[in-house]
């Protein structure tokens, strides 16, 4: 079943890529699901276990936040998105969300704003941390301090 999930959630990630920004490329596409693989392996077993605050404060390989630096415009942004639509797990939703909001843009925050209301708290602390982090980085907020 695990592997079922992943592969509908490659699919839909290609295609939603191939058929609408098929301009860009094939690398973005590849990137994307790169990114969304390995944030998922990532995190999936600590939030399985119960522990999705765990999964949350433990940051990403630099490797998957470097695709992710890869991907952060306007067509990566479009297909996180839609990952985060497909999304079947909090695993697969939270990873969208951060991997989307390496794109530095109004559009992102509003999306993340959107997720503030979810019933699910995890997700929604996670959209609120990553709102704010984009802010600090736009220098619109001052950093916290612990």
């Amino acid at each position: 079943m695990k592997m079922k999930r992943q592969q509908v959630l490659t699919m839909v990630l290609s295609a939603f890529a191939l058929g609408t920004m098929t301009a860009c490329g094939s690398s973005v596409r590849s990137k994307v699901i790169d990114a969304m693989s390995g944030c998922v392996q990532a995190r999936n077993a600590l939030f399985k276990a119960g522990k999705a605050d765990v999964a949350l404060a433990t940051p990403l390989p630099a490797a998957i936040d470097s695709i992710a630096d890869e991907t952060a415009y306007r067509f990566g942004f479009l297909v996180y998105q839609e990952a985060a639509n497909a999304a079947e797990t909090q695993a697969e939703l939270t990873c969208a969300l951060e991997l989307g909001a390496h794109y530095e843009h109004a559009d992102v925050r509003t999306w993340l704003q959107y997720f503030f209301r979810s019933p699910d708290a995890p997700v929604a602390q996670h959209a609120k941390r990553l709102y704010e982090q984009q802010l600090v980085r736009i220098g619109r907020a001052v950093p916290a301090t612990p």
